[in-house]
């Protein structure tokens, strides 16, 4: 009883005896008896009856006697004749080597169930006595429900779960992100199970381009926690996948069991790798689900989490590209308009009128500038011409054009006087158009020359 106390079957115990209560007080009320008068109802001898009981005042009766005491209880049982019907609900028998009791978990109760209830399989429970009087049969209304023997399983995931928390491998500083793009993804669970197929599907939906590399190991049984943590350790020495999927598809609490092994624990803690823990389904928690750097309700959900969708980043590429053209169309009409309204403001057109006549005065400035440099230039010009005639006039070649010719002797010495040479010198004579080699043959000096001869 102590042992089995620690489990979750065993939560909110004390609220479940208030509901019970508040339920036979309803009952009482609607009946018109209080629970004094109702825990000292009798049934009439028909002698002291005027007239006899009706059926439903029978099946009435009876729930009265039997809910007038508590009808919280613990029971165990074989289940038998399980179904889950269509609304939600399940209806089951439990029963025992001697006798049987049906019983019903309602909608609310039956999605909590960390496990699939089978025929055979032996369950505790909590329930509530309760008279169906419309059938005439009373009924177990079940509140928790869980396979018998899990105690013990439960005492050792709390023990396994409060030694790693106190090591610090749940605190949230240690996990790592997951990587915005998943180029290669890991995944680690048995080839023949489902997840891998739902973790396949998702991502070839998501990400055609994605590589998936598995390792295939047992996901149950003495072999499978050693293999988990050696394939964890070895997709992290392949060191070419981005993330890792460790997991399995749902199954009862001792089907998972494997994933509240320490040596897996500690292996997804010593990962280097991210890792994302898909245990189950969204109601099975494991101890590997605390480790992990995150925990997926489902293998499906896990490959939804790492991947990319593509037709999501392309809807949200377009959505930005239209985002920004409307922007940028909705930047420019602003700004045109802006500049309109400007154009036509007092003060814009003074800058114009303003502008206009500055071209006006530079232009007129540039004329008049180009007309005197006209007239500088065409001075200059005439004053170097006359210069150049000057020139021409005083220029020896002029002279000699006039019939005049310059004597040299033979080092090249202008001949400027008689006295410069002798009989047998010899001598150059340059014209306007050539030279000549001579030779004296003889001088006179004299008067100088004060004409030239005629030509």
């Amino acid at each position: 009883m102590n042992s089995m106390y620690n489990s979750p079957l065993f939560e909110d115990a004390d609220a479940l005896l208030g509901v019970n209560e508040r339920r036979r007080r309803y009952s009482f009320e609607n009946n018109g008896d209080s629970p004094a008068k109702s825990s000292a109802f009798r049934f009439q001898p028909p002698q002291k009856r005027e007239k006899p009981y009706t059926v439903s005042e029978i099946n009435g009766g009876l729930g009265r006697i039997i809910e007038s005491g508590n009808t919280l209880v613990w029971v165990e049982g074989e289940l038998s004749g399980f179904k889950r019907a269509s609304s939600g609900h399940c209806y089951l028998r439990l029963k025992d080597e001697a006798s049987q009791i049906p019983g019903v978990l309602w909608k609310q109760t039956a999605t909590q169930l960390r496990f699939e209830p089978k025929d055979g399989m032996q369950i505790v429970a909590i329930a509530s006595i309760r008279v169906y009087q419309k059938g005439g049969y009373y009924q177990l209304d079940i509140h928790r429900m869980q396979p018998a023997g899990l105690g013990a399983l439960y005492a050792a995931f709390l023990a396994l779960k409060e030694k790693l928390e106190k090591e610090g491998l749940f605190d949230p500083a240690r996990k790592r992100p997951l990587p915005d793009t998943v180029t290669t993804l890991g995944v680690i669970t048995s080839k023949r199970g489902a997840a891998l197929f739902d973790i396949v599907k998702v991502a070839r939906s998501r990400a055609l381009r994605t590589s998936i590399v598995v390792i295939d190991v047992p996901v149950q049984g003495e072999a499978a926690a050693p293999a988990i943590a050696q394939a964890i350790a070895d997709m992290n020495r392949y060191a070419r996948v981005d993330c890792i999927i460790v997991g399995r598809g749902g199954g009862s609490a001792e089907d998972l069991w494997v994933f509240n092994e320490e040596i897996v624990a500690r292996a997804i803690a010593s990962s280097a790798l991210p890792v994302v823990s898909a245990v189950g389904h969204e109601i099975d928690f494991t101890i590997a689900d605390f480790v992990a750097d995150v925990r997926a309700p489902t293998p499906s959900a896990a490959a939804e989490m790492v991947i990319a969708d593509d037709r999501e980043n392309q809807r949200y590429f377009r959505a930005l590209c239209r985002r920004l053209y409307g922007d940028c169309d909705r930047f420019f009409q602003e700004s045109r308009a802006a500049f309109d309204s400007l154009a036509q403001s007092p003060g814009w057109r003074r800058a114009a009128e303003i502008a206009d006549e500055t071209r006006q005065a530079l232009s007129d400035l540039e004329n008049r500038q180009a007309l005197g440099l006209r007239a500088n230039l065409n001075g200059a010009r005439l004053r170097v011409s006359a210069a150049a005639s000057r020139l021409s006039a005083l220029s020896p070649l002029a002279t000699m054009a006039r019939g005049y010719s310059v004597v040299a002797d033979a080092k090249g010495t202008t001949v400027k006087s008689v006295s410069q040479v002798s009989c047998g010198d010899a001598i150059r004579i340059y014209f306007h158009s050539g030279r000549a080699e001579a030779t004296v043959t003889s001088t006179s000096a004299g008067e100088p020359v004060n004409s030239p001869p005629a030509p």
